[in-house]
This record gives C-alpha cells, structure tokens and sequence, in this order.
C-alpha cells in the first residue's frame, strides 16, 4: 500500500468538503419540508446539528493536540451555551409549555 502525494491528498479533500456540503444542504431541505409538513423536529434536523456538533468537537480536541489553547475556549464556551440552552429551554417547558 502506497502513501498518498500531495496532489492524490488535495483532490480527496476537495471530494470531501463537496460532498459533505451536499449532505448538509440535503438534511436542511429534507429537514425544513418535514417541518412545513407536520410542525415537529424530524430525523434530518437532528442529523444536521448532530454533524455540527461532532465537527466543531473534533475540531477543537485536534487543536487541544497542537497547543492551541484557542480549542479549550471553544470547548468551554460551547458547554456553557449548551447548559444554558439546557436551563432555559426546562424553565419554559415548565412554566409555559405545560
């Protein structure tokens, strides 16, 4: 098995970013028509925030690797986001959705 050059490496990434692109665009269409339908999250929104959130971790452990201390800041504040979403979301479904 031969290792990959330069080029083989650039014309695989460029695969990758359009391909990826393609799904995510996929899932907000699919996603966006199965709300207009029936008015409720469905299966691609999950999807979608789901890739999000496992590119935007991936991302930041590998900066983590290299000693970028950019990726702990991200890390920490997409946490706090998270748990505050978390805490607001239950206040409302508490006090106004029941």
């Amino acid at each position: 098995m031969r290792k990959m050059d330069e080029m083989e490496s650039m014309i695989n990434q460029v695969g990758i970013k359009w391909s990826w692109a393609f799904l995510v665009f996929s899932l907000v269409i699919w996603g966006v028509f199965n709300y207009v339908k029936s008015q409720q999250t469905s299966l691609p929104f999950i999807l979608f925030g789901l890739q999000f959130l496992v590119y935007f971790f991936v991302t930041s452990i590998e900066k983590i690797k290299v000693d970028d201390n950019s990726g702990k800041k991200q890390i920490l504040i997409s946490f706090g986001v998270i748990f505050m979403l978390i805490f607001f979301g239950a206040i409302l479904y508490f006090t106004i959705g029941r």
